[in-house]
This record gives C-alpha cells, structure tokens and sequence, in this order.
C-alpha cells in the first residue's frame, strides 16, 4: 500500500498549463518610448450627457422602405368609411378574358392589400379592442379573387396539357409519314427532300437553317439527334460504312456530340461518310457528352462553329 496526498484543486490546473495558457510576464521597463502618432479619445475629457429619449420626431424613414408596403398610403389605420365596401371581387368570366402578365399582376396586387388588411385588422382586435369585421369583410372578397385567378389558371394549365396530348399523337403521325416519303424518296429527289427536311426542323422543333440563329435548349437537341438519325437512314442503303454505324447505334443517334457531328454534315453521301468516321473517332476515344451537359455542351459547338465560319470568310474574302 501507499500512501496519496489530496491536493486542491489548483493543482491539477496549474499541472495542466502550458506556455499558451499560463499568464505572460509584465513587459520590462524601456526608457525611449515613441511617443502615439494620433491622439485617441483617451486623451480628450469625456463627459456624460443625457440620454435623448425616444420619439416618432427622432425617427427618419426613407419613403421607399419596403415596410412602406404594408401601409395604406402611410396611414396608421384607415377607418371604416375610407374602405372600399362597395366592390365585389372579380368574376371567373372577367379573370379568363385577362393574359397571364394581368392575371399575375392582379394576383400580387391582391395579396398586398390583404396583408395591410391583415395588419390593419390585427391593430382593431388586440390593441384596441374592437369587434368590427369591417376589415374582414373586405379582405374576404379579395381572397375570393385570388381563389378565382387560381382557378382560370388552372383551367388553362389543364387546357394546355391537354392540347400538348393531342398535339403530340398528331406529331408522331405526322413525323412517320413524312420518315416514309422521305426515305423512299429517289436519289434523284435528294436536293428536293432535304429541302423538305429543313422545313419540317424548322416548323416542329423550331431549328432554323442559320446554325447561330439558334437557341440551345431541350428541343433544339432533340430536334438534332432526329435529323442526324435520319440522315444515316437515308444513306445507309447506299453505303455500307454508313449502314454498320446505324446498326451500331441501334438505329437511333442518342449522343448529343455525334448528333452534332451528323446535324452539321452537309447533305449529301460523302459528306455523311465523313461525318460517320469522325464519329467512330469518337466512339473509339470513348468520348461522349453526358445528357446533363447536353445543352451548354451543344452551346458551346455552336459558338466555335460560327467563329470558325467567320474565319473563314474573313481569310477568303482577304
């Protein structure tokens, strides 16, 4: 056995101090001290005043402060003869005549004088006391406005979906009869069928003959992914490189650089051959364009493409 000693509590932390913990020592005394080069309010005689006390008079808002907003004209409370009892919302038939940008409008112009309503109402029952629904009245029919904007908006979101689902069975009619004629087609027709081509990108997914003229979203990619696989369908029964590359490619172009690739080709069987080496370069350096980065990817063809065609003009032109 052996014996401890109890020390007091001082003692482990004093034990557990390192050179960051423990106090520093008092400087030494230095004789030559520069003197401050800028006086400080230490040196000046400070004296206490008076505390101002609060007041509206003290107090400065900027006419364009936003809780300006929940406000009638700046009025602390309007009263009752100064509201519009006399309106009645808007009617669903007067809300379906409006464009959206009104029915938007409307909407938030709405909502603001609910909320100073709001404030308004709760300054009547708390802070004074008062059992008038008069600003409940109003704000009632101004909610029943906004039920009735939402209203014409979904009937019209509805409407649209449903003119997207008949639109679209017409579009995949229309497209196979045109595939159809366009790759029975002769060879001798080919400047004739491209001709069409171009039409059909322009009038169904909007891509304009003008490859800068375009605007990189989700339809002008799949518009160019279309085009592309149609073009390998119409020659591949001439040749047979171009024919391996479809069957390869499951007879659909889903990459969105080699769709690129092909989209820009000009319209003839050699240029199209061409096109399909540059894609199996690709596909052999396993380079691809992953579907999120499709659009800024595509962007991006599309801007060195065009400084390249004015390049090239410039040098020809000089």
């Amino acid at each position: 056995m052996f014996s401890v000693k109890r020390g007091l509590h001082t003692t482990a932390l004093a034990c557990a101090r390192t050179k960051y913990t423990k106090p520093k020592p008092k400087p030494r005394f230095r004789r030559n001290v520069r003197s401050p080069t800028q006086t400080t309010h230490h040196n000046n005689n400070l004296s206490v005043t008076a505390p101002i006390p609060p007041a509206a008079a003290n107090i400065v808002t900027p006419d364009d402060h936003p809780l300006w907003q929940f406000f009638a004209d700046k009025k602390y409370l309007r009263k009752f003869d100064e509201l519009d009892n006399d309106s009645r919302p808007w009617a669903v038939p007067e809300l379906r005549r409006k464009s959206f940008d009104d029915l938007h409008s409307l909407w938030y112009t709405c909502l603001r004088e609910r909320n100073v309503l709001a404030r308004e109402n709760h300054l009547l029952k708390n802070d004074m006391g008062s059992n008038q629904d008069s600003y409940e009245t109003v704000a009632e029919k101004i909610r029943t406005t906004m039920w009735r904007i939402r209203h014409v908006i979904s009937e019209r979101d509805w409407a649209f979906q449903k003119a997207n689902q008949e639109l679209g069975s017409q579009r995949e009619q229309f497209l196979k009869e045109f595939e159809n004629d366009f790759l029975e087609a002769p060879a001798a027709e080919d400047e004739e069928s491209f001709e069409k081509l171009a039409r059909l990108q322009q009038s169904i997914f909007g891509i304009s003959e003008y490859i800068d003229e375009n605007t990189v979203d989700r339809s002008f990619v799949d518009g160019m992914k279309y085009v592309a696989t149609l073009k390998l369908r119409k020659f591949a029964s001439r040749q047979s490189e171009i024919l391996d590359l479809l069957e390869q490619s499951e007879h659909s172009i889903q990459d969105a650089g080699e769709a690129f690739v092909l989209f820009t080709a000009e319209n003839t069987e050699a240029a199209v051959k061409e096109a399909c080496d540059i894609v199996k370069d690709l596909r052999a350096k396993n380079s691809s364009v992953s579907r999120y980065e499709e659009l800024e990817t595509v962007g991006d063809y599309i801007k060195q493409l065009a400084a390249s065609q004015v390049e090239n003009n410039t040098s020809s032109s000089a």
